[in-house]
């Protein structure tokens, strides 16, 4: 850092809270020098749409105002020559950056500089204030603010700022985050740095809360610090991903050991919480069933459907070609009557018509029939399984455990690299168990299909084999 650099610092009013669908009505622009103002310049700015009522409220700028302001593309020039090659400073800068940052490109100049933020200083130097938001943070370090809420007020007070900020030997901080890739100029405004270093840099789940402590997205990762990371990159400035960024407030970390245990844990996360971010949440329900019910005349059917919330199935499957083939497989096996079984197409599917005509010639009769139904769907519990997969855990001192149960997900943890796996059922500690759902399973499922040499056949424990018995 030397005295040759220049500042631009900056504060807009705008119809709207996010760049891809909101436009600015006003830009101030302060240069400052490290010592004081050099230039300055400030202009109301025609939307060219309307402003909703309570953002004229609360900035006091009309309608009337903006009849006669130039729109921005007549003074994009002119800001574009004022911030060029400075090193941009705002008090949530991602915001005002953002969006001159989506008007300059709309105009059709290729613009990126260095930013600062004054939250992010503010945090860092004048540490411990319960806000710091520019108004509360003003009225605690007693610096004059006038004209609220209008680009000139609030940019003349954000000058003020960061010259207390400089007069408390803040150079030296402000040199760290213009550093190139400083974390500052990415991470959430109330996210501190030293909570993304501590962050791990191995397998797990990572969870985003809001002010409240409420956790409002859940994730997993390879590398958790990277995966973070990412969420903060890029310049889109969507509706969603900038309220998203604005919410999140603490970030917490849980090592896994594994991709697996991480996108379990993941799963029983979102299922637990439903974090309001997690969007795709309907790939952990599973598609397609199949369903057994009792027509008009007794015969108990079977039928390859779509899931319905508050229909159990007896079986469930990813896709209908699995379905059709199982029961395929169970009318061949057990003798059914084909006339009595429904199988899955597109067409009945959108009719959600699950019956078939139940008046059929050459029927066998009903107690006979519902026997061999009920032995075929035995024959499904007949063939559950039971087996363990073992894998590295969060640091050579342990192993990771998935317990599969009766085709069930039971339990799912760690224990000492050196415990004795062999009789699972006596070594599960009570926080292991977790309730199973479609998605986990077959993610478990198909994991022990890739990694055999991973997968232990279960012993009874001795206690379980004597009630066996």
């Amino acid at each position: 850092m030397t005295k040759n650099n220049i500042y631009a610092i900056v504060d807009i009013e705008t119809t709207g809270g996010h760049a891809d669908k909101s436009h600015i009505t006003e830009i101030a622009i302060f240069l400052h020098d490290g010592q004081r103002v050099v230039d300055s310049y400030q202009t109301l700015i025609n939307p060219g749409c309307d402003i909703p009522y309570h953002i004229q409220v609360l900035t006091g700028i009309t309608p009337d105002m903006l009849e006669d302001a130039p729109y921005f593309a007549d003074v994009a020039a002119s800001i574009f020559d004022l911030l060029d090659e400075k090193i941009f400073v705002a008090h949530n800068v991602n915001f005002d950056y953002s969006f001159i940052h989506a008007a300059l490109k709309k105009a059709g100049y290729t613009w990126k500089v260095p930013k600062l933020c004054t939250v992010r200083l503010s945090r860092g130097i004048f540490k411990g204030y319960s806000s710091y938001s520019l108004g509360k943070l003003c009225q605690s370090l007693q610096i004059p603010i006038t004209e609220r809420h209008r680009a000139a007020g609030d940019a003349k007070a954000t000058v003020l700022l960061f010259e207390r900020i400089l007069s408390e030997n803040g150079l030296p901080l402000i040199a760290s985050f213009l550093q190139p890739h400083a974390k500052e100029q990415l991470l959430p405004i109330h996210i501190e740095r030293t909570v993304f270093e501590q962050l791990p840099e191995q397998a797990g789940v990572y969870i985003f809360r809001d002010s409240k402590g409420k956790i409002i997205y859940v994730g997993k990762a390879v590398n958790i610090k990277k995966r973070v990371l990412s969420h903060f990159t890029g310049n889109n400035t969507t509706n969603k991903r900038q309220l998203f960024l604005k919410e999140i407030h603490s970030i917490e970390a849980q090592a896994s050991g594994t991709e697996l245990m991480a996108l379990l844990i993941e799963c029983q996360l979102i299922k637990k919480h439903w974090p309001a971010y997690n969007r795709a949440l309907k790939q952990y329900d599973p598609k397609i069933g199949i369903l057994m019910y009792e027509d008009r005349k007794g015969y108990q059917r079977l039928a390859v459907t779509k899931v319905t919330k508050g229909i159990p199935c007896i079986h469930y499957f990813e896709r209908p070609y699995e379905a059709n083939q199982m029961l395929l497989h169970l009318i061949q096996e057990y003798d059914l009557n084909p006339l009595l079984c429904s199988f899955y197409s597109p067409s009945r599917a959108q009719k959600n018509d699950r019956t078939v005509p139940v008046d059929l010639p050459d029927l066998p009769t009903q107690a006979l029939y519902n026997v061999k139904v009920y032995l075929a769907i035995r024959s499904l519990d007949e063939n559950k399984k039971s087996y363990v997969i073992v894998d590295r855990g969060r640091s050579e001192e342990e192993k990771s455990y998935v317990y599969v149960k009766d085709n069930n997900l039971y339990a799912m943890g760690f224990i000492d690299h050196y415990q004795d796996i062999q009789f699972i059922e006596d070594m599960i500690s009570p926080k292991d168990l977790c309730s199973s759902n479609y998605y986990m399973i077959q993610l478990v499922r198909q994991f022990a299909e890739n990694h055999p040499y991973k997968v232990m056949k279960i012993t009874p424990s001795p206690a379980v084999a004597e009630e066996q018995d």
